[in-house]
């Protein structure tokens, strides 16, 4: 070989090692403005799209999930409180417990790259996902304990070669798992402001706040939205003859039976008292009338067993109002209210005409529907 060639050969390969070093900086930079994002993103709405969409965007990743492990369903509990995150993001999974993902990373706190295998990743790229040739797996610890991954998945299958330097995803591990955690407690402090402390369901704030929320939402969904207002009746009496504590005891059954009623995307509170409200979002007045028989019916069939064994008869008022679409014009905080206060005049209605029955308002007509009328 003579010397020029040797001269060529030596600059080809310094151009190869520049435009290596090139590309890494760019990578690191990516990186690093990626995690700053990251690092800022103050919802769990922003959290989850930076790190699930954004990030394919910035570093042409086909595809990313989240798998974290929520056995006792605390972590879903908190996020169904905050916007649509669950709802908007079928790329967050959850795990029963940490044993599929366990078997996967031998609690060995390193990025996995390997091969996309259906028979060890399908967990984690369930569906559709497993597309995917190529994968890296970033392994998540809570107080040294495994609580989840997050995973990006290629179809190239020499994406993410287990030869491949992992400096960079071991970097964003870390952050993820960082900015996660303090996500999971700025939202779990929230969510003790926003729960009854008696009965465990939504308080009136958290009630006011959804609401505003969901309002909104019958314009930019064009779908109705509907409310009930849950009275118990002769309440009372129960505290004056069986007393305060078991008084506290019926509202928890009462509540009970209204979560386990209601759809998952539905939010139950209490207003005040013994009185409770239900949201129904994408329901009309039809389906919000049968929901209200529902937990009616259920209530009155389900009476209160005391600790002595005494069996208490409980029955509900419930008052019902739809928003539709075309109602929503002009002041939007004004239609809220109104939309409250005409489930809350059904409720009385219904109390007024007898109780342990459900009234709904009918907006069209400007008149109230009473129980057995058609709705």
């Amino acid at each position: 070989m003579s010397l020029l060639d040797d001269i060529t050969e030596l600059n080809r390969r310094l151009e190869a090692l520049f435009e290596e070093a090139r590309y890494n900086e760019n990578t690191l930079k990516k990186f690093q403005s990626f995690e700053i994002t990251l690092i800022n993103c103050d919802s769990p709405t922003d959290f989850f799209r930076t790190l699930l969409i954004q990030s394919r965007q910035d570093f042409d990743w086909d595809i990313t999930t989240i798998a974290l492990v929520d056995s006792n369903y605390a972590i879903r509990r908190l996020l169904s409180h905050r916007d649509n995150v669950l709802e908007e993001n079928s790329d967050i999974l959850f795990l029963e417990n940490a044993e599929p993902i366990a078997s996967l990373f031998h609690n060995v706190a390193r990025p996995l790259l390997e091969p996309f295998d259906p028979e060890r990743h399908d967990c984690l790229f369930p569906g559709e996902m497993n597309a995917a040739a190529s994968v890296a797996c970033l392994p998540l610890f809570h107080k040294h304990h495994l609580a989840g991954s997050f995973n990006i998945g290629s179809l190239d299958e020499e994406r993410f070669n287990p030869n491949h330097g992992t400096d960079f995803l071991r970097h964003l591990m870390a952050i993820i798992t960082v900015c996660l955690d303090n996500l999971l407690s700025r939202e779990h402090l929230k969510y003790l402001g926003l729960v009854d402390n008696l009965t465990g369901v939504n308080n009136r704030r958290f009630f006011e706040q959804r609401l505003k929320e969901e309002t909104a939402r019958v314009t930019r969904m064009n779908s109705p939205v509907s409310c009930l207002f849950v009275d118990v009746d002769y309440f009372k009496n129960i505290n004056d003859t069986h007393g305060h504590q078991v008084g506290d005891q019926v509202l928890r059954h009462i509540a009970t039976i209204l979560r386990d009623q209601v759809r998952t995307i539905d939010i139950v509170a209490r207003y005040g008292g013994e009185e409770f409200t239900v949201i129904l979002p994408q329901t009309g007045v039809e389906k919000a009338y049968e929901v209200a028989e529902r937990i009616r019916t259920r209530i009155e069939e389900s009476p209160y067993i005391t600790d002595e064994g005494n069996s208490i008869s409980l029955t509900v008022s419930i008052g019902v109002n739809s928003l539709l679409p075309e109602e929503c014009t002009g002041d939007m905080a004004a239609t809220s209210r109104e939309f409250v206060e005409r489930a809350d005049q059904s409720l009385y209605i219904a109390k007024k005409n007898g109780r342990n029955r459900t009234v709904c308002y009918s907006v069209m007509s400007e008149t109230i529907i009473t129980e057995g009328d058609k709705v």
